[in-house]
This record gives structure tokens, sequence and C-alpha cells, in this order.
């Protein structure tokens, strides 16, 4: 068999077994794992003496997992949640971005290098991968947290202005020098960046949402997942790919935006409970692809010039994101998540100085420089998390600020007996009224669209999805819930549901319900505390609810 026509497959096979490999022993040695998978990309890649395979194909794996991440970030951000952090993530972004193009510019230029190519490797390493700060932010439960909304609002104000240079990258070709200055030419470039935007987001959330709803609503109401998958996938990568073809904007923005559509719809958490699972799988590809362009002859023949980038990015780059955060009235450790989730570079820093270099304001060895910049500073960022208490502790003393959470409403407080109804039929509407009367704070997972949208409608807590999957109990907060009330009429539905949520959140009270006094066994081998048959009546019923919910409420009293 012609070995050529199987490069994806021998990608995935070699790839996937090296990267399983040796981020197992990176974790085994206290460290990330994303330094295995880094090395095991540069074992495979065209500067090792190993195996070689071909890294173009694995690139253009790599922007499936990029397409992944950014759909996952794009679901869980709202405009709201930018906005809220927009006092912040706007002037920080953009301060932080001036200070590190400052500093490359002059430092690389009094290398001997032109302005050009300083400006271009300081906007270069002036944004942050977004790969690498969704993943630490999310090892370290920090994602969903208001320090997390920040680190991901200021990484998209980056994007975006990313995205502006790379559309003005031929006016500045055109104007190359410090003569010669065609204001026309740079004026006509701006309109069309504005022009661009304005009918990006148009199209997207005016047209886009509409669209989507209707389609994702149809589908859902045939209750099969993989129809339902499918359309998530086809339409995060039509979006995504459309926004770069149409409207030149890069593909990790438009999975962002896709995301997004598809988060302001009803049917978001099952989207995210069937779609986001694939992601980790090509996710790791994006590493490998990175180490496959890791060149360590570029560290030794430009070797001021890697140390001078690599303390930008490990020092400037992060000091300057904390001040800012620290002197807008954060507290010490929202400014250290922000600053040390954006000591690295990747995958944008690649396609700006890859798009310089087709306008000659790039070097060859610029570009080599970056890759082994954003290899190391990939590798050390995870590290530089683990010490963020010993940051905390020293910053803390250093700038005579207490110990504190507050830090501008940080704090959220989670609902009093928090419980959740799996299923909202007649049964689970009992319950759902029998919960409330009793001071419980209940919320439904129903795969019906149509009744979850009424839920929300009514102002009651609901979502659409699949409850015997970890994510959707995940995202209705199974861990921090007192009672788990499981109505579904078929028991196999039942007893998934039940371990799914004990493996989440062992010391949960179940309470099942069940048609036929011959299917309680089935649930009494389970140990369910609370087991409801219909036979038994209503009135019975309620009585066991009743009895078991002042059972659940004694060690508080």
């Amino acid at each position: 068999m012609d070995l050529v026509n199987l490069e994806i497959v021998i990608i995935l096979t070699v790839g996937f077994a090296l990267a399983s490999i040796l981020g197992f022993l990176s974790y085994k040695a206290g460290l990330s794992s994303l330094l295995g998978y880094l090395i095991a990309g540069y074992l495979i890649g065209p500067y090792s003496p190993g195996i070689v395979i071909d890294s173009h194909t694995a690139e253009q794996l790599a922007e499936i997992g990029v397409i992944l991440m950014m759909f996952g970030v794009g679901m869980h951000f709202k405009w709201e949640d930018l906005a809220s952090v927009k006092s912040v993530a706007i002037p920080g972004a953009f301060g932080q971005t001036f200070v590190t193009a400052l500093f490359s510019t002059l430092f690389i230029y009094s290398l001997g290098w032109t302005l050009e190519s300083g400006l271009i490797i300081g906007l270069s390493i002036g944004v942050a991968s977004t790969v690498v700060l969704v993943r630490v932010l999310s090892d370290n439960e920090i994602l969903s947290t208001p320090q997390g909304h920040i680190a991901v609002g200021w990484l998209i104000v980056e994007d975006i202005f990313t995205v502006a240079v790379l559309i003005l990258l031929p006016s500045i070709a055109a104007n190359q020098g410090l003569t010669g200055f065609d204001i026309k030419i740079f004026s006509f470039s701006i309109l069309i960046l504005t022009i661009k935007f304005i009918s990006l987001a148009f199209v997207v959330f005016y047209i886009g949402t509409r669209v989507v709803t209707y389609l994702l609503f149809r589908i859902a109401r045939t209750r099969s997942h993989e129809l339902f998958t499918l359309a998530v996938l086809a339409i995060t990568f039509a979006i995504a790919l459309g926004s770069a073809l149409i409207f030149g904007t890069s593909i990790a923005l438009g999975a962002f935006l896709a995301g997004m559509v598809i988060g302001r719809t009803e049917v978001r958490h099952q989207a995210s409970a069937h779609v986001l699972p694939l992601k980790d799988a090509f996710v790791v590809i994006f590493f490998l692809s990175v180490g496959m362009l890791f060149d360590p002859r570029a560290m030794v023949e430009n070797f001021s010039l890697f140390t001078g980038v690599l303390a930008i990015i490990l020092i400037v780059k992060p000091l300057t994101a904390f001040l800012i955060v620290y002197f807008l009235g954060y507290s010490v450790e929202v400014g250290l998540v922000v600053a040390l989730s954006l000591a690295q570079i990747g995958e944008f820093s690649f396609i700006l100085a890859e798009e310089a270099m087709k306008y000659k304001l790039l070097p060859d060895a610029g570009y080599d420089i970056l890759v082994a910049s954003a290899l190391i500073s990939i590798a050390i960022n995870p590290l530089l998390f683990k010490s963020i208490k010993n940051f905390k502790y020293y910053l803390e003393k250093l700038l005579h600020q207490q110990s504190n959470d507050e830090g501008r409403g940080l704090i959220s407080k989670e609902a009093v007996n928090k419980a959740i109804v799996v299923g909202y039929g007649p049964i689970g509407r009992a319950i759902y009224q029998t919960l409330q009367e009793n001071g419980f704070s209940p919320i439904v997972i129903d795969r019906n669209v149509d009744t979850i949208s009424k839920l929300l409608k009514e102002g009651k807590e609901a979502i659409y999805g699949d409850a015997s999957k970890s994510n959707i109990q995940e995202i209705a907060g199974m861990e921090k819930a007192v009672l788990l009330a499981v109505t579904l009429p078929e028991i196999n539905e039942s007893i998934s549901v039940i371990e799914t949520a004990r493996d989440l959140h062992p010391p949960i009270y179940i309470v099942a319900r069940t048609r036929y006094i011959s299917d309680k066994p089935f649930f009494e081998n389970l140990d369910i505390p609370c087991i409801c048959c219909e036979e038994e009546g209503l009135k019975a019923f309620r009585e066991v609810l009743a009895a078991t919910m002042d059972e659940i409420k004694k060690p508080k009293d």
C-alpha cells in the first residue's frame, strides 16, 4: 500500500502514540502534559533525526483543534461578559500590546534589524495563544471565573487587533521605511477593515442567529444525537471558514463567533456536550504541529535575539499586564491570573509572521525565533501557574495588600439547597413544585427543546440536553447540588444518569422514579435512598419525597 496516501493515518498513529507516552511521562514528572506533546511533535518533525511526518498535513489537522477550541470558548463567552470586563480588557490589551511592541522594536533594531521587522515581531509576541490560554485556565479551574473572563476578553481584543494588523499589512509593506507614506492607501485600508467588521457582525449576529436557531430547533426535535452533532459541526465550520474567506478574518475568530451564535440558542448545552469532547484529540495535534516547526539551530544561530524575545514574552509582557490590572483596582490574584495566562505565544503569532514574510517584512530567521519562543513559553506557562500562590504571597507582601478573595465582586454565591430534576413530564412537574414549596432551588434537564424553551420564558432555570452526559450535569451544577430527582420513564436511561451523577458528586442524594413495583430492585441494587413508584399512587409519591427533603435538611437545622 502506498504510504503517501496514508499521511493522515500515519500522523494520527505515530503522533498520538508518542504524545500519549511523553505526555504521561511529563505528567508523572510533575510537569504539564503539553510539554510531552511538544516534544513528541519535534521528534516527528523535519528538524529531528527520527521519523519525519508531513508538517503541512499536521497543520491542517491542527486547525480543526483550533476551530473546536475557539467554538467552545465562544459558546461560554457572551457579549455581556466582554462588556463586564471591557474597562480592563480593552485598555489592558492595547496597553500591553503597545509596550510589548515598543520594547521588541527597540531591542531588535539595536541588533541591526529593520524597524519593520522589529514591529512585526513585537506585534506577533504581543498576542497570546488562545489554545494554551484556554487549556491552562481550564486545567486550573479558572476559565469560568471573573478573572478567567478578563483573560479571555483581553485575548479577544488582542485577536481583533491582530486581525486588523493582518488586513493592514499590504499598506505597511507599500509604505516601508520612514519616507513615502501614502495616507490615501492607509486610509482606504482602514475603511475596508471597518466595513468588513461591520458586515461580519451583521451577517453572523443578525442573520446567522436566526438561521442557526431555526435549523437547530428543527433538528433537536428529531432527538437524534448524530444529526444534532453533525448540524452543529457543519454550522461551526461553515461560519469559521466563511469568516476567513469572505471577510478576511482568521478561522479561529470565525469559530469563536460560531460558538457565540450557537451559545445564544436554547440548545447550547447539548451542543457543548456533543461537540466539545471531540476537541481534545485535535488540540493535541495543534501542539504536535508546533513541536514539528521547532528548529533548535535557530536558537543557537540567533542566541541574543532568542533570549531577548523570550525575556519580553516571559517578563515584560506579563509584568505590563499585571501592572495594568492592578492599577485598575483589581486584586493581586486577578492580576497574576491575567498576567501569567498571557505569558506565552502561539497560533496567531505564526499567522501574523507568515503573512509578514509574504510581504518581505520579516526574514526567515525571525519566524524561526518566534517558533522557538512559542515552544519554550508554551512549555513553561503551566509551570508558572503552579507557582501562582508563591507569586501571590510575595507580591501581596511587597504591595502591602491584605489577601482576600473579594476583588471587585469576584465572589459568586451559590444557591442554597440546589436540586436537579431530570425530566419534566407530569412526575417531573410534581417534583419540581414540591421542591420549590420546601425551599429548594431546582433546575430542570430535559431533552424536549420546546419544554425547555417554555421554562426559560417563564424565568425558570432549565437546560436542554442528555442528562447522562457529564458535560450537561456539570453545566447544571451537579457538584454543588444536594438532591437529584430522576423522573425518566425508561429505567436504563435513569441508571445512566445516576451513574454519571455519582461519578461527579458521590454524596448526592438521589430520588428515582419507577413506573412499576417490579422495577424497584434495579434501583435498590444501586443503593438509591428514595424510590418513588407510580403504581403506589401520586399521594404516596409526594409523601416519600417530602420525607426525603426533611432528611436532607436535618443536618442544616
